[in-house]
């Protein structure tokens, strides 16, 4: 069976939908995928799946849920991928235009065409094989592509609780270079702003100035993030804390009002945002309690949990075999050190799901970004290997 399913895969057509959808911009911020999703829910519609465009949470940015019913006899098989991209930068830095969707060399090049349109389109020639294929499937095969990965929305979320399904196995097919992602770290942006009192320069002994109070604060975080480092997971490294954004004053010669610090922590499976906060908070009250002219407050301005599955979970054993089968390598079981949408499978609906897909992520977000059409098709012989052993 496996090599009939292998036989049908159309390396051409992979490629001419990946290009496609590169050429189609969906940047976020602000969040431009509902072109990309009508033409998603199109195909997917014309090749005769029950296909839905789901507005929620945003009415104007919809996202496409769409199933091959089976039987019933087994779990459904969930196949998750964003379609959001990373705005472009500077295209004078790109050798081709960022939505090209040049193909050369047995590259596609192009905005998104490794995060991570080329793993949708593994999703969808796999999707098309199984539905030509005629094969009865004992359970669902369920494909759900959202909106607003790239910036901590509730995309994912909101398609697995409008999906209604309470079980099954996820597969969010984010560019990992075939690598079996069983666990993520978390990943919490927090602001503290510090309050000063302004004053002119030429009397700044009578203000506040909230640099001064960074100088001790930013030493403070320093040593936070070594001590932290020493908290390593067996998959996912180290956690860290690193100052991202430094923002204060609002003229040359006047002490400023306030100043404004960013933190970008990383986060283990073992680790939670409350916590988290909780620590940093200690820090701040103890820095207060030395200094009564320090008075600082402390936001979270983006939350992605952390999450895991068992790597002895038989569904990684089965993978780890197909990916394999098809690369000749054994599987690497990991920990991402990014955060993906697998944590809406395992956190919010309690599905297990891993994160595995196509692609360098060293190509994420980069200027020139791309895929190798090899790895397209390598991606869908151990998805349709996947399949076989859930579905058939």
């Amino acid at each position: 069976m496996a090599n009939r399913l292998v036989s049908m895969i159309d390396t051409s057509r992979i490629t001419t939908i990946v290009r496609d959808l590169v050429r189609i911009p969906s940047v976020n911020p602000p969040g431009e995928e509902k072109p990309v999703a009508e033409y998603l829910f199109n195909l997917l519609d014309s090749w005769g799946f029950q296909t839905r465009l789901v507005e929620k949470p945003f009415a104007n940015r919809p996202q496409v849920l769409a199933i091959l019913p089976g039987t019933g006899e087994r779990p459904p098989l969930f196949l998750n991928g964003h379609m959001d991209v990373v705005p472009e930068g500077n295209p004078d830095e790109w050798v081709d235009p960022p939505f090209s969707g040049t193909l050369r060399d047995g590259r596609i090049y192009g905005r998104g065409s490794c995060d991570m349109k080329g793993g949708i389109g593994v999703a969808l020639e796999t999707a098309r094989i199984i539905q030509q294929s005629g094969l009865e499937r004992k359970g669902d095969l369920v494909l759900a592509f959202a909106v607003g990965e790239e910036t901590g929305e509730p995309g994912t979320k909101t398609l697995l609780r409008e999906s209604g399904y309470t079980e099954g196995f996820g597969i969010v097919l984010e560019p990992t270079g075939f690598k079996l992602g069983v666990a993520e770290k978390g990943l919490a942006w927090f602001k503290i702003t510090l309050a000063g009192k302004p004053a002119h320069c030429s009397i700044a002994e009578q203000g506040i100035n909230p640099i001064d109070k960074f100088l001790i604060l930013g030493n403070a975080i320093k040593d936070y993030d070594t001590k932290i480092r020493e908290r390593v997971h067996p998959l996912c490294g180290p956690a860290k804390c690193t100052m991202t954004i430094l923002n204060a004053g609002t003229k040359e010669n006047v002490v400023p009002e306030s100043l404004a610090l960013t933190l970008d922590r990383r986060m283990n499976p073992d680790e939670t945002a409350e916590d988290v906060k909780h620590e940093i908070e200690q820090i701040l009250k103890k820095l207060a309690s030395a200094d009564p002219e320090f008075s600082a407050s402390l936001e979270i301005t983006r939350l992605y949990e952390s999450a895991e599955i068992s790597p002895d979970h038989p569904h990684v054993g089965m993978m780890a075999r197909e990916i394999e089968a098809v690369t000749g390598q054994t599987a690497e079981i990991w920990g991402t050190p990014y955060s993906t949408d697998v944590r809406n499978f395992i956190n919010d609906a309690g599905i297990p799901a891993v994160t595995f897909g196509p692609g360098d992520i060293a190509q994420a977000h980069a200027f020139n970004e791309f895929i190798e059409v090899e790895d397209l098709a390598k991606g869908t012989k151990i998805i349709l290997g996947v399949v076989e052993n859930l579905l058939l």
